[in-house]
Formats: structure tokens, C-alpha cells, sequence
């Protein structure tokens, strides 16, 4: 009798996050960002979060490149001085990288944001402290889904 062989293949997606402080409206960090790097953003449904038992929305762009199988995720960070994150509370912006990227890649996307007029500091931070907000990544998740599939 033949044994069957199975695999489980866990996919592990890479995540790079870019904190972003920066005086500029979201549309304005848009338009800047489209052109640094021939982006297409394009603003999503806001992403609504619940906490402290009160609802937020907070802007989101987003930009698919099907073809290097890399997405970006640019959400702010506050509302009426609320933050998302509390652990980035000197960003006004979280810029999150979603697939395969070289360091080199991150690094230089860093710089060219801190070159951006109205940008005050950009920095590439840790994501485990989206992790650290309950309910935040399956939040975010589920939002992605839904805005993805139209």
C-alpha cells in the first residue's frame, strides 16, 4: 500500500514598516511619494478601528505592484491626536511594505522620503509594535481583504 505524503507550506509574508513625521495633509505626502519612486497610490477606504470602546477612521493609500508581488500601505497615524499606534507617536504616517524586499531597497526609499519638502523625519521602524495594539493586525487584515477584493 502506498503512503501518502503531504506538505504544509506556511507562507510567512515579510513586512517593512516606515515611520513618517511629516506636516504635510495625506494627499500632499501622496502626490510627493508618487513621484519619488513612480508609486501609484490611491486613496482606499478609510480604514475604521475601534478602541477604547469609540470608532476612528484613519486615511489609507494603497499601491499593488502585481508584477515584483509587492504591496504599500500608507495609513495615518492619528485622529483628533489619537494615535493608531501609540508606540510611534512621534509619526503622523505608517508606510507598511508588504512582500520581498532588499535592505538596500528599504534604506534608499527611507532617504528619498526624508528628501520630500514638508517631511520631517522618516525612519524604518520595528513592526512588532503594530502587534502590540490589540486587535490591530486582524483589524487591518480584514480591511485589506475587503478593499482588495473590488
Amino acid at each position: 500500500m502506498a503512503k501518502k505524503l503531504s506538505i504544509d507550506i506556511e507562507e510567512e509574508t515579510n513586512y517593512f514598516v516606515i515611520g513618517i513625521s511629516s506636516t504635510l495633509k495625506d494627499y500632499r505626502l501622496m502626490f510627493f511619494l508618487n513621484k519619488i519612486d513612480d508609486f501609484d497610490f490611491k486613496r482606499a477606504e478609510t480604514f475604521i478601528f475601534n478602541k477604547k470602546d469609540k470608532k476612528f477612521s484613519y486615511s489609507m493609500y494603497t499601491y499593488i505592484d502585481e508584477f515584483n508581488l509587492q504591496n504599500f500601505y500608507l495609513l495615518s497615524n492619528k485622529v483628533n491626536s489619537v494615535k493608531l499606534v501609540p508606540d510611534y507617536k512621534h509619526f503622523d504616517y505608517i508606510l507598511i511594505l508588504e512582500g520581498e524586499f532588499e535592505d538596500e531597497y528599504v534604506g534608499g526609499l527611507v532617504k528619498k522620503i526624508n528628501s520630500v519638502s514638508g517631511v520631517m523625519f522618516a525612519s524604518e521602524v520595528n513592526y512588532s509594535s503594530i502587534n502590540k495594539v490589540p486587535n490591530l493586525s486582524l483589524s487591518f487584515e480584514m480591511h485589506l481583504d475587503n478593499i482588495l477584493k473590488k
